[in-house]
């Protein structure tokens, strides 16, 4: 009998370690002491020791195809944590909406964006929406919206910092907003940004 339980409690590690091997379709190069996984059309994340940190899920950021110089969501080939965030999509009503996670798998940007940079040095540019009523139409019976957003500069709690340029208008629906609006900003340097007007004018901005 003690032979046995001795066997059982000896088999115990290696069928931990059985069960801590994982196969993924794709494994990225790490970065910032994280690893993207894909396993299907899921990605995850696993630390410096190989452990998921990070379970496998639908809704981080994405493109077989990157768009080359675009900063936004469009240019990210895999996911990555960038100063402990990583961005996370919603859709609603055929829109994406862009938000940040944490290492710890929490929600802590609320995925409420047009479209997010990664972070530098605490802030993130980003594209808020904002809606106006402008009344009613009486035919249909229905409110009248109109839409805008503007450039801004968030805070890794997702707090606005700074708006540095809008309104530029926007229509809200799957047919008409099939990718997200192009964030036209460039870092100058660590507290300096040029970022373009509304009328197409690129202006500097001093933080």
């Amino acid at each position: 009998m003690k032979n046995l339980i001795v066997g059982i409690l000896l088999s115990i590690p290696f069928v931990l370690i059985a069960q801590q091997q994982k196969e993924f379709d794709f494994v990225a190069n790490q970065e910032n002491g994280f690893t993207a996984v894909k396993e299907g059309e899921r990605w995850g994340f696993l630390d410096a020791n190989g452990d998921m940190v990070v379970k496998l899920r639908s809704d981080l950021v994405t493109n077989e195809k990157p768009k080359s110089g675009n900063i936004g969501v469009a240019g990210i080939k895999y996911p990555k944590f960038q100063e402990e965030r990583a961005i996370i999509k919603k859709q609603q009503d055929g829109v994406n909406y862009y938000g940040f996670i944490n290492n710890e798998e929490k929600t802590v940007v609320e995925p409420e964006f047009l479209n997010l940079t990664n972070f530098s040095n605490g802030k993130a540019l980003a594209l808020k929406l904002e809606e106006e009523r402008l009344g009613k139409n009486q035919l249909l019976g229905k409110g009248v919206i109109s839409y805008k957003y503007d450039v801004v500069l968030i805070d890794k709690k997702g707090e606005v910092l700074k708006y540095l340029e809008g309104p530029f208008p926007v229509s809200i629906s799957k047919q008409k907003l099939r990718e997200a609006p192009k964030i036209e900003a460039k870092w100058l340097g660590e507290k300096t940004l040029s970022v373009k007007a509304p009328n197409k004018k690129w202006r500097i901005h001093k933080l």
